[in-house]
């Protein structure tokens, strides 16, 4: 995981009213009546549960199995510039830009290898560079009380914000024309006073442009240099922006041309609005290497400045079309068409969906072609975490095998024990080792074989090693790592793991439970092979390491699990990550004693109705970092998903599907960011619990590929569809919860198709 109109005025996609409004979910918290300590141990409860579920959940209208731009989009969120929240991107297939907090500034553009609005390396950094900033009447708009307030509503394809001023209405559309290293934005001013106004607008830009060395990864930031040369260029209306360190050039400016441009970087206009009357600027800033190429580009894409939004909204529709539709062109693969009713099912799948999509980078620089990237938009832009994607593989395996295999290939290539990811640029693993990879990867390619069913892969050579051996050596390798004695593996300090927990370090319970995984999964391929000896032995060492771990690290009556130290002393931990993938990874080897007291546990101190706590709030390391992915604030956009597949398992399921629908409710802020606040602490947004903001000491970004566990949670759990290595697919539904006669169309499985309801699973 990383932690790390008028003619000129533009016309935001407006949402379908009776759509939009069905597919926004309450504001209300869901409440479970039955007392948390009771969940799951009667029928009473069960019962309590059902019928506020069903209570809430009225039958409505089929929801679109294809969804348009405008069903995706966020609801419209409206802050103040003092508060605290995540802002939205723009994004396109080989880049990202994010918002400002303001009316139209853009920073954090990344273009990799090319970079605009990063942080410069200097004293008293300004931090992000921000562009194309308004001041209006000769006096920043964002000092102006009233324009403090700005309302964001984010689509795939534009971010809109909105603003008012004094009887002028300002309205700006961001977005990035497809496979361009550009930005666009429409900046429309509406007098909507029956006075004529005079007013003068000027738009501030800056760059900080750059490109990193070839052969360079981005690691954690992109490059940027806080000393680019300026050139005014008012024959263009723009202003060039040249690297002095590296070979990069920004061209930035407007059309209509402004009327002058004062102090080397703030475009001007004078405006005279009639009452009524909009006007619309179009800015543009193109990034590259060559001056003169730049330019002629920046005159290219204004001379279309009119069409370009519409086209862009074009490629992205078809985009997402493409994804959901099987024998598509654009993808390896493709999502299956969700049929439902229930607005709840709706928000988590297709958000997944959409989590999954805006991670997609298919840039001509990539080394190894199209590929998913982690976080969006701030850091680590070229990194693809082993991790991340674990959580997010069923999916990714059904979407877009062909890359998740290419992804395999180059992890099992490179030593991920040496580096926590690999990255785009240079197609190598970067920075230091992160503890899950070996579970990641054994995790990824047990999800591309049971969706694709091509177990010949496992003969493939990579690196003088078959792939089947490769993933031997990754069930095995745990066994250099039992460095103490104690017959568990010490995976280190808080940089390899969790990275905010002082205490869940060393022999941690959940990545031991990996490995008997891991083991049992390998000796599942071994006995294909017909190698069975080698079989036997993996599952008695599993086995053996199971009964280890809940003899040392399991805390006897309360349901959450130890750390052993190398000094043979130990670390109660109340953390998440623990139960979650026991549920998982180690389900049969768990006593009955055991899961109820898990389960209890979670109730009692992890959940919370629209979220849940990744540490509990009465662990004693609660003190120790309040980073809101892993800590008592919150959790990470992907621990939900998982604690929900695993509680399905010994809960009745009422109970969880009513915390599920509260959980859906985040997605009215469009994709999961990388983690959420539970809403006892920040009040909830939009309904749901507020996605993290990216400020310290909280540090989480805006979008996250794991968000894409929430199709794997709709398919394999609410649908209860098990996509069996060797056995077909077995179904556990429940989806009496939801919209019992919902159906998933066209799922691949082993090179079929299938449609999958309530009733079972049916070949198409």
């Amino acid at each position: 995981m990383a932690s790390k109109q008028e003619p000129h005025q533009p016309a935001p996609d407006k949402p379908t009213l009776h759509r939009r409004n069905f597919l926004k979910l309450g504001t209300g918290a869901a409440v479970i009546t039955a007392g948390y300590s009771q969940v799951g141990k009667s029928e009473g409860s069960e019962a309590a549960a059902r019928q506020q579920t069903e209570s809430d959940q009225q039958p409505g209208e089929m929801l679109p199995t294809i969804p348009a731009l405008e069903d995706l989009a966020s609801d419209r969120l409206v802050h103040h510039f003092r508060e605290l929240f995540n802002l939205p991107p723009a994004q396109n297939e080989w880049g990202y830009a994010q918002s400002s907090k303001s009316i139209a500034g853009i920073t954090a553009i990344s273009f990799p290898p090319y970079a605009s609005g990063g942080i410069p390396k200097m004293t008293f950094t300004p931090g992000n560079i921000v562009t194309c900033e308004v001041y209006l009447n000769g006096k920043l708009l964002n000092a102006y009380p009233e324009a403090a307030v700005v309302a964001y509503t984010w689509y795939p394809h534009q971010v809109v914000r909105e603003a008012s001023i004094d009887g002028l209405e300002l309205t700006t559309v961001l977005f990035m024309p497809s496979k361009e290293r550009a930005v666009a934005q429409l900046i429309s001013v509406k007098n909507s006073t029956s006075q004529t106004k005079k007013i003068t607008l000027g738009l501030n830009m800056r760059a900080g442009v750059s490109v990193s060395k070839p052969n360079e990864p981005w690691l954690a930031y992109s490059p940027a240099e806080a000393d680019n040369r300026l050139t005014p260029m008012e024959a263009h209306g723009c202003i060039l922006f040249e690297a002095r360190h590296s070979q990069a050039v920004s061209v930035q400016g407007v059309t209509p041309r402004p009327d002058r441009i004062e102090l080397d970087r703030i475009l001007v206009h004078e405006l005279t609005l009639g009452p009524g009357e909009t006007r619309t600027l179009h800015y543009l800033n193109v990034l590259g290497p060559d001056k003169q190429q730049e330019l002629e580009n920046y005159q290219r894409l204004q001379a279309k400045a009119e069409v370009l939004l519409e086209e862009n909204k074009q490629v992205f529709q078809s985009r997402f079309e493409a994804a959901l539709t099987p024998g598509n062109s654009e993808f390896s693969g493709h999502f299956p068409q969700l049929e439902t009713r229930d607005p709840a099912i709706w928000k988590l799948y297709y958000g997944g969906i959409t989590s999954l999509m805006l991670s997609r980078r298919d840039s001509p620089t990539s080394a190894y072609g199209p590929t998913y990237i982690t976080l969006a938009p701030r850091i680590w832009t070229t990194a693809t975490f082993i991790w991340d994607i674990m959580l997010t593989s069923l999916s990714l395996a059904m979407f877009d095998p062909a890359v998740l295999r290419k992804l395999l290939e180059s992890w099992l290539a490179e030593d991920m024990h040496d580096n926590l990811a690999t990255e785009y640029l240079t197609g190598k693993g970067v920075w230091e080792w992160y503890a899950v990879n070996d579970m990641g990867i054994l995790r990824c390619a047990d999800n591309y074989l049971r969706v694709t069913g091509d177990f010949d892969w496992l003969d493939t050579e990579v690196a003088g090693k078959s792939v089947l051996e490769r993933l031997v050596d990754h069930s095995l390798y745990w066994k250099q790592l039992d460095k103490h004695g104690h017959g568990l593996a010490d995976y280190g300090e808080l940089h390899n793991l969790l990275e905010v927990l002082s205490t869940w370090v060393h022999e941690v319970p959940a990545m031991n439970a990996g490995n008997v995984y891991g083991m049992r999964f390998v000796a599942s391929l071994l006995d294909r092979r017909g190698e069975q000896p080698r079989a036997d032995q993996l599952r008695r060492e599993a086995d053996e390491l199971a009964e280890r771990i809940n003899r040392l690290l399991y805390v006897e009556g309360k349901g959450w699990w130890r750390c052993l130290q190398p000094d043979g002393s130990t670390y109660e931990v109340r953390h998440c990550y623990d139960l979650l993938t026991m549920l998982d990874m180690m389900f049969n080897d768990l006593s009955a004693q055991q899961k109820e007291e898990m389960n209890h546990f979670f109730w009692e101190e992890l959940h919370t109705p629209l979220w849940m706590h990744s540490l509990s709030p009465g662990d004693v390391d609660a003190t120790w970092n309040v980073r809101a992915d892993h800590s008592w604030l919150g959790a990470y956009t992907a621990w939900p998903a998982k604690t929900a597949q695993g509680l399905y398992k010994i809960n009745p399921s009422a109970p969880v599907s009513q915390w599920i629908k509260g959980l859906a409710k985040s997605a009215n802020q469009g994709p999961f960011g990388q983690a959420h606040i539970v809403e006892t602490v920040f009040p909830p947004e939009s309904g749901g619990a507020m996605k993290c903001p990216r400020d310290k000491p909280y540090g989480n970004d805006w979008s996250e590929v794991s968000g894409g566990s929430y199709i794997d949670l709709v398919v394999d759990s609410i649908f209860g569809a098990d996509l069996s290595l060797y056995d077909g697919i077995d179904i556990t539904s429940r989806l009496k919860d939801f919209d019992a006669e919902s159906r998933l169309l066209n799922v691949p499985y082993q090179g079929k198709l299938y449609t999958i309801s309530q009733q079972g699973a049916e070949e198409a």
